[in-house]
């Protein structure tokens, strides 16, 4: 099971995320690739925070891998008329065409191939519509360099204490996380979770956005949302 762990303990770990600042941002990116159309998927939408900043201003769906953070997302977005569906972004198939889909918070950095990448484009040209976009962020090594000094990230809440290992294996980023969290009982909970991470160069997404005939619009550095990050605009 995907961040069987992680789902537990996300939306505590994200307590301090600016999701309406994000929401914003999207909306501005959207209306700068003047797209015409409703019609939006959320790429790995996790526990559905954006899709709730989002839903009333577009025809809202969301796609997770993690079956356990879209219980939790079903729950925030119960009869709100946001379709929510479980599958892989490198390839999905929820029956439905989109004028505008988004992978926020570094999703596309959790591919761990050059060859995951080329997929998750090609499922993109599938599943948007003539003239659709797609927005997605991605960091970069210095960000996790400047994320885990000395490889290590320690974040200690009143709540929650977070440990956070980082190496790098051959060409992916390796992140093993331990949670402490405290539950209602005023015990702490040991929680396990591992991650890999690719960080892909601006040449190589190029590449593979020019190999599956999609238009990059634009790139943009933003450093004030949640460290520097870069946002792409390809367009089918």
């Amino acid at each position: 099971m995907y961040y069987k762990n992680f789902a537990k303990v996300y939306d505590k770990f994200m307590q301090h995320c600016d999701y309406d600042e994000w929401a914003s941002l999207v909306k501005e990116l959207i209306v700068e690739s003047k797209v015409e159309g409703k019609k939006l998927l959320d790429l790995g939408c996790g526990t559905g925070e954006t899709l709730i900043r989002l839903k009333d201003e577009f025809e809202c769906s969301g796609l997770d891998l993690s079956g356990d953070m879209l219980t939790i997302a079903n729950k925030k977005l119960k009869n709100k008329g946001v379709k929510l569906f479980l599958g892989d972004m490198r390839e999905f198939n929820t029956g439905e065409k989109y004028d505008i889909i988004v992978s926020l918070f570094d999703t596309v950095n959790h591919l761990t191939s050059l060859e995951d990448l080329d997929d998750l484009m090609k499922s993109i040209k599938e599943n948007l519509n003539p003239n659709g976009i797609y927005i997605f962020d991605v960091i970069n090594r210095e960000f996790m360099e400047k994320m885990f000094p000395g490889g290590v990230y320690y974040d200690d809440r009143k709540d929650m204490t977070i440990i956070w290992e980082h190496f790098q294996e051959e060409e992916l980023d390796v992140v093993e996380a331990v949670y402490f969290v405290k539950n209602r009982a005023g015990h702490y909970e040991k929680l396990k979770e591992v991650y890999e991470k690719r960080i892909f160069q601006e040449f190589e997404i190029r590449k593979i956005i020019e190999k599956n005939n999609l238009n990059l619009l634009s790139i943009s550095k933003n450093d004030k949302i949640a460290g520097k990050r870069f946002f792409y605009i390809v367009k089918k």
